[in-house]
């Protein structure tokens, strides 16, 4: 049996694919390496109410944890409160819930099988090898498989980008005074990242931090410490660790019969090292242009690159958000501060998710250090 659509990984990028694949019709197998569809990597679990619209799912109890608004905190403990609400969810649940939906539509699961590495005629992919030995043949493969990506290596595509290593404990008893703000704190504390912590309810908070460069751990365990107000009677129930990348897009995703998603393809916002989102909106987008190809009889990496005008919107905030990325690491703790006292909540949410980043590289033109340090790096 040939299928129109295998995917490479039960991750947010390829069960997206999977539903919208299954419900434009085409024939879906979805293999997964691990024994579950669940959140086998360490997420701070923090998304927007827009991220549930695009999956095509509802906000239930139980897949939200809790309702969020956001404080970013600059290294004077000055903070800039944004009163937008997102939510924390329960990821596992999450996966599942859009898991389900693929189900429904039509797709067919293969959980505990392993992709071992692409089939190729000549310079086209056409299917997959599993480490059981199985072979399946596919009119396209998609590797939502991470950025160690299997796919990638097999298939020759070089998806190489820039990584930061995160590392988070799972915590009860953290001492805060909202248990419906998320907190963010930047500074020298986490060089070249940030430190989070996002409360799931009154009980239990996901806190955790990404540095470049470092050993993660280190500055988390170093950053609790310093905390005493918040953490003297906050207890470890989970810890873990990943790379997340924040270089933007890869080099290379697209190939004959072959594309790539999510972090496979360095489809992250690279300022906040979100990536749930613009995975979902990716899967729904290539599905598109797969039927598109498969009906026109050309699956080339030339047809399939139309995935890239349709995803024009994702990749201009991956883009921009990595230019701010790039302005910001390279400031210190007393510009960060400066900061603090000149934008809005509005300006920090257009940085960090590469929105708009002229206007507020004309707002900070009026400050006489900002100006030179900041505003002309983003224009």
């Amino acid at each position: 049996m040939e299928w129109d659509v295998i995917i490479v990984g039960g991750g947010p990028a390829g069960l997206a694919a999977a539903k919208y694949s299954s419900k434009l019709g085409l024939k879906t197998l979805l293999f997964e390496a691990h024994s579950d569809i669940r959140a086998w990597k360490p997420c701070g679990e923090g998304v927007s109410k827009e991220t549930f619209q695009t999956a095509g799912i509802e906000p239930k109890q139980g897949i939200v944890s809790n309702e969020l608004n956001m404080r970013v905190y600059s290294p004077s403990g000055k903070y800039v409160e944004i009163p937008l609400h997102g939510y924390a969810i329960n990821k596992d649940m999450f996966l599942q819930e859009m898991a389900k939906e693929a189900l429904k539509a039509g797709a067919e699961f293969r959980v505990a099988e392993r992709v071992e590495r692409v089939l190729k005629e000549g310079h086209k992919v056409v299917g997959v090898r599993t480490a059981k030995g199985e072979e399946f043949k596919a009119k396209v493969v998609i590797g939502a498989d991470g950025y160690n990506s299997v796919v990638a290596k097999s298939a020759g595509l070089d998806n190489s980008t820039e990584l930061i290593p995160v590392y988070q404990y799972r915590m009860v008893g953290v001492d805060l005074d909202s248990y419906n703000t998320g907190r963010i704190y930047v500074g020298s504390m986490a060089p070249g990242g940030y430190a989070w912590i996002f409360p799931k309810g009154e009980d239990i908070a996901n806190v955790g931090i990404g540095v470049r460069p470092g050993a993660p751990k280190v500055y988390l365990d170093k950053f609790i410490k310093n905390r005493p107000e918040l953490f003297k009677n906050a207890k470890i129930m989970g810890a873990g660790g990943a790379a997340v990348p924040i270089g933007g897009l890869a080099k290379e995703y697209i190939g004959n019969g072959v594309i790539l998603l999510g972090d496979a393809a360095g489809m992250v916002i690279p300022f906040t090292g979100a990536g749930i989102h613009s995975s979902i909106a990716a899967g729904k987008v290539v599905s598109e242009v797969i039927k598109e190809a498969i009906e026109k009889g050309d699956l080339s990496a030339e047809s399939l690159s139309e995935f890239n005008k349709r995803y024009e919107p994702w990749i201009k905030r991956i883009n921009d958000s990595l230019k701010a990325m790039r302005v910001f690491e390279r400031i210190g703790d007393n510009e960060l501060n400066q900061l603090a006292e000149v934008l809005d909540y509005e300006d920090v949410i257009n940085l960090a998710n590469g929105i708009n980043l002229r206007k507020v590289a004309m707002k900070l033109m009026k400050h006489p250090v900002l100006a030179a340090r900041v505003a002309k790096a983003l224009l």
